[in-house]
């Protein structure tokens, strides 16, 4: 196995783990009712549930990982690409 395909699988397998842990963090997210206090234009204070940028995110990672963990196997399983 050359340099390159280490460094290649080394760093699909670092994204994955990176990702793994992205999406642990946002399911963590989802338990927060009311995270996100800002001024409104009339001076009260207004919170908002992180629900929806956690759903956009935890879709994300989703994609992310599967996206990397197939692109990783095909890699892996071409017989030509020793």
């Amino acid at each position: 196995m050359d340099n390159g395909k280490k460094w290649a699988i080394g760093l699909s397998m670092a994204l994955i783990g990176f990702d793994v842990l992205t999406i642990y963090f946002v399911v963590d997210l989802f338990g927060y009712d009311e995270l996100l206090d800002h001024f409104t234009p009339d001076g009260s204070v207004k919170s908002e549930s992180p629900r929806g940028l956690a759903r956009l995110l935890f879709v994300n990672g989703l994609c992310n990982l599967l996206f990397v963990s197939a692109t990783l196997m095909a890699w892996l399983m071409d017989p030509d690409n020793s």
